[in-house]
């Protein structure tokens, strides 16, 4: 149960009503397309306590890619469907154009350029998730899944979650990921 009133007053803004975390045991490779693929094993919900709350979102995965891997956090509100958050900034700085796609972040690995394929690393996705975002007002479960996209268009664009990028059959160290969902009082 969480903690919405102090002394029969309600608590202030930012402070945090309630925390869940959640492992994220499964382990393996996706292989990237030009369109969005579930990162299995990321898909889990949350719900509030008050309707109005923000959601502190944070995706802590272990992983790597072959070659260039973009990472989509997507969002869920009760029966709805999915879209995908965090947008990201439009317009142009210092000649470069932003596309406001969604890419929440993007990896590029490969043994031959900087042997960081093998290695199991931790990348860590924060959103805040809000009325801005496109939070509504409920108390819906809302749930959250990271999606996968090839960065360079190739068959051969893989993520590997919660297990190395060495293809053997020794050698195939694991490890757990987790998501937390922090609710913070409006």
């Amino acid at each position: 149960m969480a903690l919405t009133r102090l002394n029969n007053q309600a608590l202030p803004s930012g402070s945090v009503l309630q925390v869940q975390t959640n492992p994220i045991t499964a382990f393996g490779d996706l292989t990237l397309s030009n369109t969005h693929t579930d990162l299995f094993g990321t898909e889990h919900s949350f719900t509030r306590t008050v309707s109005n709350s923000k959601i502190l979102v944070n995706f802590n995965l272990k992983m790597t890619s072959l070659y260039n891997a973009i990472i989509c956090i997507n969002r869920k509100i009760g029966s709805g469907s999915y879209a995908i958050v965090n947008k990201g900034a439009t317009g142009t700085s210092n000649g470069r154009t932003a596309q406001g796609t969604g890419y929440t972040g993007q990896i590029y690995n490969s043994v031959t350029v900087n042997a960081m394929g093998y290695g199991i690393h931790a990348q860590s996705y924060i959103f805040l998730d809000e009325t801005g975002e496109g939070l509504t007002d409920t108390t819906d479960p809302i749930t959250y899944k990271i999606t996968g996209l090839s960065g360079g268009g190739a068959s051969a664009d893989k993520l590997y979650l919660n297990i190395s990028g060495y293809d053997g059959t020794n050698y195939n160290y694991t490890t757990e990921s987790s998501v937390t969902f922090m609710e913070i009082a409006g």
